[in-house]
This record gives C-alpha cells, sequence and structure tokens, in this order.
C-alpha cells in the first residue's frame, strides 16, 4: 500500500541510514525464494480471486458461457497472477515494514483454466525516494515472471515495494488517525445500485475502429471496504507467505527466525501474546495506527489494483485482451472507504497489425482523494481484419 505520492528524486533515505541502502543493494540479482499460493489456475481459484475484487464477470466463472468465447473456455482476470505469486520482492531490511507501491505488467497470453503456473522473481532494484506522509524510503524492485505447463511465458511483472521506517522511528510513517466514514442511506442507497447495475460489455464486441480518443470508460464502485471484503479476497490470493493458520504459522515463524535467507522478515512484533506478521494491520485498529503509522486499518495493494483492472475488462468485453497495466498507489484505503474507478482513452494506433488502445485509469475515495493511478494499453479487434479474414 501507497504511502505517499514520490517524486524522482536521488535521496539517500537518512531515516533507514545508509546501511540500509547499503544492504538493499547489496543483494541486488539475487534469486528469490517463491511460495505459491495456487499452482493451477483451476476453476474455483480463479473464482475465489475474480469474487475477492468483486468481479463476476462470467467470463472468468462459468464454463458454459465461457466456452461460447473466442477463448472456448474459461480465463482468468489479467491481475490473477496476484493468486499464484504476490509478487512482492523486498528481500532483506529486517523490521522496515513494507507496503506494496505498484506493478508494471506485461501480458503475453491468458491463464486459462486448468493451465500449471510456475512463478520465478529475481530482486532487480532498489533506490531512495522521497514522498509527503515520508521524507525518505526505499522502494525495492522484482522481475516476476509466470509460465505455463507449455513453458510459454504468460505474464511477466515489475513489481515495486516501499520499504518505510515504522512509526516509532525517526522520520516514521505516521498518518492522522480516521474514523470510518459515515455514509447517509441516499449515499448508500447510490452505491448499491452503482454496484447492481455496473456495466459489463460481454459478448457484444468493441471494435478498434469504434473507440475514441477522449472517451470515458464506464467505472466501477468497489465499498464500502470491510474486514469480510478482505477475507474475501484472501480466500482467492493469500497477501504474503507468511498468512497461515495455527501448526503452519508456528512452524513459518520458526523457519523465519531461522532461516538465514530473512524472507518474509518483521517476525519481531508480539500481538495477541504471539509473534505475527506486521501485515496484521490489514485488520487490527491498534496495530494499523499505532504500530504503522496508518490512518486505520488498511486495504491490500494488489486487491486495489485488480479492482481497477475490472474497469478495463468491464469496457473491453469478450473480446479484447489486457496487454499492459501499470499501477502506483497513492494513498491508503482504510475500512469504510469506498473506491470509484475510472478510465479514459489516450491514444489508439496500430502495431504489428493489432489494434491497441492506451488508457489512462485511477480510483477516487468517497472524500474525492485519489487512491490509484494507472495505465494500460489494450488489444482489440479490427472490423477490417475481420473483414478481410
Amino acid at each position: 500500500m501507497s504511502t505517499a505520492e514520490l517524486t524522482d528524486r536521488n535521496l539517500l533515505a537518512p531515516n533507514l541510514g545508509r546501511d540500509a541502502l547499503d544492504e538493499a543493494r547489496a543483494l541486488l540479482g539475487m534469486p528469490i525464494r517463491v511460495e505459491q499460493w495456487n499452482y493451477e489456475a483451476t476453476r474455483d481459484a480463479i473464482r475465489h480471486y475474480a469474487w475477492g475484487i468483486g468481479d463476476d464477470n462470467p467470463l472468468f466463472s462459468d464454463p458454459a458461457y465461457a466456452a461460447g468465447t473466442r477463448w472456448h473456455g474459461i480465463i482468468a482476470p489479467p491481475t490473477f497472477f496476484f493468486g499464484i505469486f504476490d509478487a512482492v520482492v523486498a528481500p532483506g531490511l529486517e523490521d522496515i515494514q513494507w507496503y506494496y507501491s505498484g506493478i508494471d505488467a506485461e501480458f503475453h497470453l491468458p491463464m486459462r483454466r486448468n493451465d500449471e503456473i510456475t512463478a520465478s522473481a529475481d530482486y532487480v532494484d532498489a533506490r531512495p525516494v522521497s514522498g509527503k506522509q515520508v521524507k525518505n524510503m526505499l522502494i525495492q524492485t522484482g522481475d516476476v515472471r509466470y509460465t505455463n505447463q507449455n513453458g510459454e511465458l504468460v505474464t511477466k511483472v515489475l513489481s515495486h515495494t516501499f520499504r518505510v521506517a515504522r512509526l516509532g522511528a525517526k522520520d516514521g510513517l505516521k498518518y492522522e488517525p480516521r474514523a470510518k466514514h459515515e455514509y447517509t442511506q441516499a449515499e448508500l442507497d447510490e452505491i448499491m445500485s452503482a454496484h447492481i447495475n455496473e456495466y459489463v460489455r460481454g459478448a457484444e464486441t468493441l471494435y478498434w475502429e469504434s473507440v475514441e480518443v477522449g472517451a470515458s470508460l464506464p467505472g466501477t464502485v468497489r465499498g464500502p471496504i470491510n474486514q469480510l471484503d478482505m477475507t474475501a479476497y484472501y480466500a482467492g490470493a493469500v497477501g504474503t507467505s507468511g498468512y497461515k493458520s495455527t501448526k503452519l504459522k508456528w512452524k513459518y515463524t520458526n523457519w523465519a527466525r531461522t532461516t538465514p535467507e530473512h524472507l518474509p522478515n518483521n517476525y519481531d512484533k508480539c500481538y495477541y501474546g504471539a509473534r505475527v506478521l506486521p501485515s496484521i494491520g490489514h485488520q487490527d485498529q491498534a496495530v494499523a495506527v499505532n504500530d504503522l503509522g496508518m490512518p486505520g486499518p488498511y486495504d491490500n495493494g494488489p486487491q486495489r489494483c485488480g479492482m481497477l483492472a475490472t474497469c478495463v475488462t468491464n469496457w473491453i468485453g469478450d473480446d479484447g485482451f489486457v496487454r499492459k497495466y501499470s499501477t502506483r498507489l497513492k494513498l491508503p484505503v482504510i475500512f469504510g472507504d469506498t473506491n470509484y474507478t475510472k478510465g479514459r482513452v489516450t491514444g489508439k494506433r496500430i502495431e504489428d497489425s493489432r489494434g491497441l488502445v492506451d488508457l489512462e485509469l485511477w480510483a477516487e475515495n468517497q472524500l474525492g482523494q485519489v487512491t490509484l493511478t494507472g495505465t494500460a494499453t489494450v488489444e482489440l479487434p479490427r472490423r477490417e481484419a475481420k473483414n478481410h479474414s
């Protein structure tokens, strides 16, 4: 989750210390141990992930419907790769909190029902940045690749992760606590209507020739976000490899304390009488505010990225395909917030006979604050190509 809007100034991040920056860079090039949440893109794995981002598109869940599309079966939402492996690559730097920053993804093939997917990752970059809430911090970048059972590259993701000093550290992260937003009944009725009547193009083909630069996408509404929304998301995409229950949790804690890899780290705090990941702050008010410096328990960054992608897949319909997708998280979304995703067409072109359309994307909360920005390039069918076939 983002802590701030970033600048590109070349800063040293003194609150983390030069040793931290040196440590982060010393690890560059190391292969990353990947623990997958899902290994197969089964019907249920895809459906559970889609439901976790509030997406009931039958292309992702209904075999009979999907069989009648160009794909001849169920495919996964583009961001389903989060359900395979969340793409976090942030080695080293014990006791320095990480937050999702964003992704730059390329999609070469769809993940189809029953594909066996293997994720691999390398640690490729570490740099200092500055933001509004934290003067100095680091961003670590991983190069993550997802291949299918045929050895074909399906998805490639550059994943970016903030490393931020916690509340107790000098210049650590500090948001003012914010109470859950109180909605009027009229506002809640409007939110319900937006969800129920969400636009999904489906089988109606959107041709490249029909798209006009400057046109707006219908968008989506997601919220108010609460703990059940987080639980539903974790059913499809676990978030981090440390999310385990009872016996497995204790075995994992012991492993994390003894392995020389120190992946993942941050097992230094005790909550509820036991050592747990600070990501419990996604669901616990006290941890989020008092330890992490967040304004309240907050959403999952990849979950929000997936929700924004639904704005795109709803618009392009069954015949379109997302080729590129980039996001940057700007502000935390806390329980009680509602996200409104939006987009507009910024360009279109023919490239290697493909009809491509470029999109600008963003999400705003109920206060009008931008919580997420992004871009996408989608491929749409061409009438000209159809007429010549």
